[in-house]
């Protein structure tokens, strides 16, 4: 017998990385309402913290944080957690360097502040669909 986990169901759980106190509780409400774990972090050393203590299927990272970059955040999980972590980007500021930086680390896309949930929301079942659907 076949069947597909839905990744609207819930049993995955996200890493949301952003200095804004705001946006990170914002969109924690947003995702745990859909059934997902949600991870806080305010930082990238945090977020590096969780993600090598917690079992993480997707990072929402803001590409500009306090200590590390969105991006060196990205390099370090990705290298110490020792597994491929699919990854959204936020930004408030988008630049071309910007792109091309995140491309050339398979980042799944890059979305801009201020946030619109409902794309958010749609990338994230589409990353955990692509990457997580499996057939039993």
């Amino acid at each position: 017998m076949m069947a597909l986990l839905d990744p609207r169901a819930g049993n995955y759980s996200l890493l949301i990385t952003d200095d804004d106190e705001s946006c990170r509780y914002s969109l924690k409400d947003v995702f745990e309402l859909k059934g997902y774990t949600t991870y806080l972090a305010s930082c990238g050393r945090e977020a590096v913290k969780i993600a090598k203590s917690e079992e993480v299927h997707l990072l929402i990272l803001d590409a500009h944080l306090p200590d590390y970059s969105g991006l060196e955040t990205f390099k370090i999980i990705t290298k110490e957690v020792s597994c491929e972590i699919p990854c959204i980007f936020m930004s408030g500021e988008i630049t071309r360097e910007l792109q091309i930086d995140l491309i050339s680390v398979n980042a799944y896309t890059l979305i801009p502040k201020p946030i619109n949930v409902n794309i958010l929301r749609d990338s994230v079942e589409q990353v955990i669909s692509k990457y997580y659907w499996k057939i039993m």
